[in-house]
């Protein structure tokens, strides 16, 4: 078999700490670990902007890696100005002055990556035929691709698409920018790829949704890698004091899309009817919207309950959801949620909205509401906080169910059986 060739530009584009631990940046390294201590014959490449080249790295693993999972080893010093590589639309203004801008940031690019790698200890890779797995944002790929394409670089690309979420934008008059963006990424992505892999069974369906109706290309083969629901232990030191009375946990929840008002008016609620409310810790990254949202009159009574968690490192996550009474997801929609799963991971029971996404991750371990009714989420909470069997029963069903949940071992293997010679089926 050929070797496969994966990519880490996730992680070397949009180094830092906000995006280490969560989401897309959080699978690419996972699944990287998986992969460096598999047998198979994988090869790590990140794509550097001031190069428009692949150069392969040695990503540093396990203990030895700042993320306790895999790193592509370069120094955030190097870390390139981005600039896409194509648009949606023409624009006259932009693309006669596009050149221009593209020289000097590409200089600006060059003269980072001078600064912050060695010279020559990186080598440039020819992709022409080669695997490339790619598990990061469709405008990181998009990027790559268009730069192989102007070099008449053919690879052999697998990527992994996590969520249609902003195509549904499209169901209104004013598409905003960003939706325009995505398509036209996520077309880039479609169209060169041998096949395409989903995070779930929901977004293939979402998938040949919006094919079906123009908005993305005629389909590859499409297969779902579900995610796991595993959440590795690492060595990194817990950087966190929890509270000792009992607590609800949101993981990255904020308002809109993600429906942070359902939680907060849930409590509200239970504070209006007379009911005991529990704490609720929200984990995650700085969001001026949560402050603003949580400055409303009616959300006054419970205001004093709700406490932030701002970027906590994994062994922080970990703790914070074995000490949780349960998790609370409340979604209108996701591509996956791995909140959910980590939560049954550990034992924590789940709250989730009554979503495809999210059933498919809970199946019949967690608890489910409408997310459009804060009062059903409020039944669901005063249940597992004020009834300690009840609470124990479920920690109890999740415990027994352990051996029927994917691990981040899973999710490489079927990456490496999709991408294997024999072509896979749609």
């Amino acid at each position: 078999m050929s070797p496969i060739y994966y990519d880490l530009s996730e992680q070397f584009l949009s180094s830092g700490i906000k995006f280490r631990y969560y989401g897309i940046a959080r699978t690419v390294m996972e699944v990287g670990y998986e992969l460096a201590c598999s047998p198979a014959d994988v090869r790590f490449v990140v794509f550097s902007p001031a190069h428009d080249r692949f150069f392969e790295v040695e990503p540093r693993i396990g203990a030895n890696s700042p993320t306790g999972a895999c790193d592509p080893n370069i120094s955030p010093e190097a870390k390139p100005l981005r600039l896409r590589y194509s648009f949606p639309q023409p624009h006259p203004v932009r693309d006669a002055l596009y050149p221009l801008f593209r020289m000097i940031v590409k200089r600006i690019c060059r003269k980072r990556w001078e600064r912050a790698v060695p010279e020559n200890s990186l080598r440039e890779v020819d992709l022409s035929g080669q695997i490339l797995v790619s598990l990061g944002r469709p405008k990181m790929m998009a990027d790559y691709l268009v730069a192989m394409d102007n070099q008449n670089i053919q690879m052999r690309f697998y990527p992994l698409v996590h969520d249609m979420i902003p195509l549904h934008e499209f169901a209104h008059p004013s598409q905003s920018m960003f939706a325009r963006n995505f398509a036209h990424d996520n077309r880039i992505v479609i169209s060169h790829a041998e096949a395409v892999m989903t995070n779930s069974a929901f977004t293939k369906t979402e998938l040949k949704h919006f094919s079906a109706s123009g908005h993305l290309p005629i389909l590859p083969p499409v297969v779902p890698v579900p995610l796991p629901h595993e959440l590795r232990k690492t060595d990194e030191t817990v950087e966190i004091t929890i509270p000792d009375k009992p607590y609800l946990l949101g993981v990255g929840v904020m308002t809109g899309r993600k429906n942070l008002e359902c939680i907060l008016q849930a409590m509200v609620h239970l504070h209006n009817t007379g009911r005991p409310v529990p704490m609720f810790l929200l984990a995650g990254a700085h969001r001026k919207r949560t402050d603003k949202y949580l400055e409303r009159p009616e959300l006054a009574p419970i205001r004093d309950k709700v406490q932030v968690i701002l970027d906590p490192n994994q062994a922080s996550l970990r703790m914070l959801y074995q000490k949780a009474l349960a998790l609370v997801i409340p979604s209108h929609m996701e591509g996956f949620g791995l909140p959910l799963g980590e939560a049954l991971w550990l034992g924590t029971p789940g709250l989730a909205a009554d979503v495809p996404a999210l059933r498919e991750v809970g199946g019949d371990l967690a608890e489910y509401f409408d997310p459009n009714d804060p009062t059903a989420l409020a039944s669901l909470i005063d249940k597992i906080h004020s009834d300690p069997k009840a609470h124990a029963a479920a920690k109890e069903k999740i415990r027994s169910n352990h051996t029927s949940l994917r691990t981040w071992k899973d999710v490489a293997t079927d990456i490496i059986a999709t991408v294997s010679p024999a072509p896979p089926r749609p």
